[in-house]
């Protein structure tokens, strides 16, 4: 499978789940991080995803794009950190479509205001409104996870993945999460592992 995209976007989750199926399995992947600013590029992008973003990838001739339902296939063509039972896989899209419409958006706005990029000045006072309207998702959260290692009970799944991956901003924004002890843990425990750490780099 080629997977498309650089690994500072939201490609970075794709990587995860792919390395973290090759350190299981053996699984083979190639990645093309180019950044797809030249005409040329753009219109092979373009031809792939209409949309013209990435992540994509082709895994023997089958294109996909978006970087949840990327791993959400992943985990279900490979068997490989997928739900055991119908009611699980139904959870798994809650809490991967959750924090898609709950936290990226609004984590990915405090970390413009707090870090002074994508074009963004650095406002505190920004940052801080953007994080007012975070501590309602993050309770949430944290209330799931107080009886529970994983989202899907005691075992790292692909919803622990998808979720976390979007966490990974509150770690890169050093946003404090003292007060969401439950959720803080399990995104310590999801954010450590190997496979994250070495697709990232």
């Amino acid at each position: 499978m080629k997977i498309y995209g650089f690994a500072q976007s939201r490609t970075f989750r794709v990587l995860w789940m792919a390395e973290e199926l090759r350190r299981a399995t053996g699984f083979e992947y190639s990645h093309d991080s180019r950044v797809f600013t030249t005409n040329e590029e753009r219109e092979f992008l373009l031809s792939m995803n209409p949309m013209g973003k990435v992540p994509v990838v082709n895994d023997d001739g089958f294109v996909l794009c978006e970087s949840m339902a990327i791993n959400l296939y992943l985990a279900k063509k490979h068997d490989f950190l997928a739900p055991r039972t119908l009611e699980q896989e139904a959870t798994t899209w809650q809490w991967s479509f959750w924090v898609m419409t709950a936290v990226d958006a609004q984590l990915l706005q405090y970390l413009r205001f707090k870090l002074g990029i994508m074009g963004v000045q650095i406002d505190e006072e920004q940052a801080a409104n953007v994080l007012e309207t975070l501590d309602r998702p993050f309770n949430a959260l944290n209330s799931v996870l107080a009886d529970r290692t994983y989202l899907l009970g005691d075992q790292f799944s692909v919803a622990d993945l998808n979720v976390a991956s979007v966490f990974m901003w509150a770690q890169m924004g050093q946003v404090p999460m003292t007060q969401y002890p439950h959720l803080q843990n399990w995104a310590s425990r999801c954010l450590g592992r190997d496979a994250l750490n070495f697709a990232r780099i």
